[in-house]
């Protein structure tokens, strides 16, 4: 088993292009359309909230990008979609596609695996734990 808290190190992992978790981060009032002109095309992430209790990341990844299986020990996670269509695997649940305007939540223990499957990019607000932990098995990690 491998921990990682680096918030960075795990999205450049998951193949996230660009990550930004300053200039965005804690406004009292922001435009997500003002967040998508300024990172542009390709895939890219942006922390618009942390504190001591939660924090929040907004993901653009584009068709058949995602992330690894995963899971968090000691917090539960959610997201928001605020574009595209998004496939989650979560074990013990099965596999759930998702589109704007749905909410996910996933518990603490629970493997789980984002697969953009559109066509176009799909973006979601990511809310969890602060520097929340993810855990990848070997076979997890490829």
């Amino acid at each position: 088993m491998i921990q990682d808290n680096d918030v960075n190190r795990v999205l450049k992992n998951d193949g996230v292009e660009r990550v930004d978790l300053t200039s965005f981060v804690n406004p009292v009032t922001i435009s997500f359309n003002q967040i998508k002109n300024r990172m542009g095309t390709g895939s890219w992430a942006v922390r618009v909230f942390y504190n001591r209790d939660f924090g929040g990341v907004i993901i653009k990844q584009l068709p058949d990008e995602g992330n690894r299986l995963h899971h968090h020990p000691d917090a539960d996670e959610c997201w928001v979609i605020l574009e595209g269509i998004l496939e989650w695997e979560i074990v013990g649940e099965g596999n759930k596609i998702v589109k704007e305007g749905d909410i996910v939540v996933v518990k603490a223990n629970t493997k789980h695996r984002i697969t953009n499957i559109g066509t176009g990019p799909a973006i979601r607000l990511a809310i969890t734990k602060p520097d929340v932990g993810h855990v990848y098995s070997e076979e997890e990690r490829k």
